[in-house]
């Protein structure tokens, strides 16, 4: 077996759960990550591969649904949580003058479907709720995805002072540190004129649109004395110059937006994987945030 010293395998393969809203776009997310179409020659990106075979659908799901200008269906809500398919991906990045060799690492990735944040609000002692809760109290880390376009402030502060609450008795009974454990929130639909605007501040993005939710995730941060952070990101991204959105709308509610792909050929995601690898290192990478101007 020959070894590449070039490259720097980062150890561990952390379980992250992504929860959010229907309207969110978490399998869009998750196809748009297998296929990361288009990249850009500066791409801090140098492969992204599917490493199980669920991870390997999503490219099909991908190309034979999404480039046809067609919607992904809802993820079902299952009764048993191992029905719920674990996505696992080998992600290379190039070296940079910091690091002279290309780092590699691997994450595992189980998205929920987006009755949990109704469930959390209305109906926390449900069964399959709790099934899911036990769950993600087993990962290292949530990937929470929020449709940037939504208006749904109070909804998911009030779901997620839940979550926090629930979780923190599974970890503290099961001897977890509470402040090893890591929270991503992603704003997705970054494309979006009303979310593209702040994409050099998203402080003052989440001030505006998302006040009440931020309060909820900072006393979470404070109570746990865990790491949070927060990105933008796009399953579509631009076109053209001056950029565009590309994406055909839909439909357009207090929940989000609804929307394909406009121009698969010009199919460029940004910002995909920038929390993940935040919440696998707990290191920012600005370039990996970069969106295109």
């Amino acid at each position: 077996m020959t070894y590449n010293f070039n490259l720097n395998n980062l150890p561990g393969n952390p379980e992250i759960r992504i929860i959010g809203a229907r309207s969110a776009g978490k399998s869009t997310y998750l196809s748009a990550l297998a296929k990361y179409p288009n990249a850009r020659q500066d791409s801090l990106i140098q492969t992204i591969h599917p490493f199980n075979e669920n991870a390997a659908k999503l490219i099909s799901m991908a190309s034979d649904i999404l480039e046809n200008g067609l919607s992904l269906a809802p993820t079902r809500k299952e009764e048993d949580i191992n029905n719920v398919p674990t996505y696992t991906f080998l992600i290379e990045l190039k070296s940079n003058i910091f690091t002279r060799k290309n780092i590699r690492f691997q994450i595992s990735l189980r998205e929920y479907c987006g009755e949990i944040i109704k469930d959390l609000l209305h109906d926390t002692a449900n069964h399959t709720l709790r099934t899911y809760l036990d769950d993600c109290a087993n990962a290292s880390g949530i990937l929470l995805l929020i449709d940037g376009t939504s208006r749904e402030d109070q909804l998911y502060a009030q779901a997620f002072t839940r979550l926090q609450i629930e979780l923190n008795e599974r970890l503290i009974s099961r001897n977890r540190r509470l402040r090893n454990y890591r929270i991503a929130i992603a704003f997705t639909k970054a494309e979006q004129a009303e979310v593209w605007v702040h994409r050099h501040n998203i402080k003052d993005f989440i001030n505006l649109h998302f006040p009440q939710m931020q309060s909820t995730l900072n006393a979470w941060a404070k109570i746990w004395g865990c790491p949070v952070n927060h990105f933008f990101c796009s399953a579509f991204g631009m076109k053209g110059y001056p950029p565009q959105p590309n994406i055909k709308t839909l439909s357009r509610d207090s929940s989000g937006i609804s929307a394909i792909i406009a121009n698969p050929l010009l199919w460029r995601p940004f910002g995909l994987v920038a929390p993940i690898y935040w919440l696998h290192t707990g290191k920012d990478n600005q370039k990996l945030r970069d969106i295109e101007e």
